[in-house]
């Protein structure tokens, strides 16, 4: 059996490549290692873009633990970093990079069948850790993994994210954080669209934009809280106006859900949005949902149970979820044929 990987085992390996510079696994981007914390993390590091321009970034303990659960749970496996994260960008390609000079990792591109369309590609990068064999220290090793691979999530890549100030709430550790967040908010709108429901984004995220267009003014959202009769009283509109996502039938006169989107903190936060919502209108009955990455499953979990929040009876929803359930809902036409049910099967009962 093979022994499970440690983030400090991570750590430790990273810390062996010294302060040299290596080069991203594609491009022409340089990255260099400035400062590590033992036992867990931060990782600080310097990355030299193709400018030239030095920039500095932060791969926190949290990443590293991730990541070691990911190669614990399938060695030799090839893991794909943006889709382990639910997002991409410089940190978790640094990671990448960094992890790539290390002995007991392997870049391959496997093969890989799209269920949507059933096509072999195998031009994504992948990175695999395989704890019987070794490579040189500082150099990177490309292995062939003989297997194929059905990669179901879709890509949230929706387009370049500008997040204004007023839209980046203490909660959030990082702009990257935010970035994830704003990411499953388009997809819970275009997930509300295929199922025949509009969807209301929180007040503060409206000047969000995705691509060139603003959160707000994407297809399928409410503008408004004043266009949903149902929300008859100035106190309801208040409380609904912070929450991250509500689900409303096409006649505004059902809510369905009530989704909080949380990353690596504010999950009570989120929860006691919920409850002065459900508070301000306790004559509707939703599905109270946290969305949030699969590793803080646990934390989710502690915090529904508590006994100030049990009346909820909320459920979570894993980010793999959200990427599963948007990629279905892309392939195949289910409007009109499933309802907002549909997406229960999505949420995990925690009560």
């Amino acid at each position: 059996m093979v022994k499970a990987l440690t983030a400090a085992e991570l750590l430790n390996e990273i810390a062996v490549l010294g302060n040299n510079e290596y080069k991203y696994i594609s491009g022409n981007n340089i990255i260099k290692v400035i400062r590590i914390q033992h036992p867990h993390g931060p990782i600080t590091f310097m990355r030299r873009n193709k400018l030239g321009k030095l920039v500095e970034g932060s791969i926190s303990a949290q990443m590293l633990t991730k990541m070691a659960l990911a190669c614990s749970a399938k060695p030799n496996y090839p893991l794909h970093i943006d889709r382990l994260f639910s997002a991409g960008g410089n940190t978790r390609s640094a990671l990448e990079a960094l992890l790539a000079y290390t002995p007991q990792f392997f870049v391959c591109n496997p093969a890989r069948v799209d269920v949507y369309t059933g096509e072999i590609k195998n031009n994504l990068k992948h990175i695999m850790w395989c704890p019987d064999e070794v490579h040189p220290l500082g150099e990177i090793a490309t292995k062939t993994y003989s297997g194929v691979i059905a990669e179901l999530e879709a890509s949230l890549e929706f387009g370049d994210i500008s997040i204004p100030k007023s839209s980046f709430g203490e909660e959030f550790a990082s702009i990257e954080a935010k970035r994830v967040h704003v990411q499953m908010q388009v997809a819970l709108i275009e997930i509300g669209k295929a199922l025949n429901l509009k969807t209301w984004i929180a007040r503060n995220d409206h000047a969000v934009t995705v691509g060139n267009r603003r959160l707000i003014d994407l297809p399928g959202t409410v503008r408004s809280l004043d266009e949903i009769g149902l929300f008859f009283d100035p106190e309801i509109r208040e409380a609904a106006s912070l929450i991250d996502c509500i689900w409303f039938t096409q006649n505004g006169r059902d809510v369905p859900a009530v989704i909080e989107i949380e990353h690596s903190t504010g999950v009570t936060s989120g929860m006691t949005r919920m409850l002065k919502f459900r508070e301000a209108f306790p004559a509707i009955n939703p599905i109270y949902t946290i969305v949030a990455p699969d590793e803080l499953r646990a934390k989710v979990v502690g915090e529904i149970s508590q006994d100030v929040f049990r009346s909820l009876n909320a459920r979570y929803m894993p980010y793999t979820n959200v990427r599963e359930l948007y990629g279905l809902l892309q392939r195949y036409d289910l409007t009109g044929v499933v309802t907002h049910r549909f997406v229960e099967a999505f949420m995990e009962r925690i009560i």
